[in-house]
């Protein structure tokens, strides 16, 4: 995959995951929301760049960091292809760890039918944010950023809902179309209802869905230890475009 190709995917990416506030300085986005995930709270590069000068990437380390500073949340790096390879050097040397190394697969859309007992609602409800939160395990006093993160969604989005065998709530999921892609974020199970299915029949729903919006690809992230969730994906014709690390600071 083309750094140009990298970048196409990395934009539609943040308008589909929208932080609450950004800076842009020079080729990076600095994104902030209120320290709920890693994503929407991380420095990340806007266009391909290398060959950076040590002085130079450690003065714009600093300058990012002193905004994280500001709004009281780590300054978290999140190093896609896209980003010099000495910001990543420069990191290291401060003592900021490496983590999560995440995949993002595409998938070119087939004329697949859409599965039966999911639904795909064009507004999100509370009864699926409450859901999501309760199945993601995020505490109830984050749920509030979370939602305004997903009012602050400007690009056609669908909240899929997926039902099990007995008509009770079993998976969740976040569709958002544009520029002829659609982007899978956050599918998640009932903890009690998992490898049933569920979770790949919401997949399925978006990815049906996307494709009636005008969509020809979807997309995804995905950690690069979930092998289970990596297994399913290859089976639905996603592949490997590239992958991404996080940089957190030192304790």
């Amino acid at each position: 995959m083309t750094p140009g190709d990298v970048e196409i995917l990395e934009h539609l990416a943040f308008n589909a995951w929208p932080a609450l506030r950004v800076v842009v300085q020079g080729g990076w986005i600095l994104r902030f929301a209120d320290g709920y995930t890693k994503r929407a709270n991380s420095v990340n590069a806007l266009r391909h760049e290398t060959g950076g000068q040590a002085g130079a990437l450690e003065r714009r380390i600093d300058d990012a960091a002193a905004l994280y500073a500001r709004q009281d949340v780590p300054c978290v790096f999140r190093l896609s292809p896209l980003m010099d390879p000495g910001v990543d050097a420069a990191l290291a040397g401060r003592g900021f760890t490496r983590i999560d190394e995440t995949i993002v697969m595409r998938a070119a859309l087939s004329g697949a039918p859409a599965p039966g007992g999911v639904e795909i609602a064009a507004a999100r409800s509370s009864a699926w944010s409450r859901g999501y939160m309760a199945f993601n395990g995020v505490p109830p006093a984050l749920q509030t950023v979370h939602d305004r993160m997903l009012g602050a969604i400007v690009p056609e989005a669908g909240f899929a809902t997926a039902m099990d065998a007995a008509g009770a709530t079993a998976a969740f999921g976040l569709g958002v179309v544009e520029a002829r892609h659609v982007g899978l974020f956050d599918i998640v199970s009932d903890p009690a209802k998992r490898r049933a299915g569920h979770g790949r029949r919401v997949v399925e729903g978006l990815m049906t869905w996307g494709r009636s919006r005008g969509a020809t690809h979807a997309y995804l992230q995905v950690a690069a230890t979930n092998a289970r969730a990596i297994t399913l994906y290859d089976a639905l014709g996603f592949a490997e475009a590239y992958r991404y690390h996080y940089r957190v600071p030192p304790a």
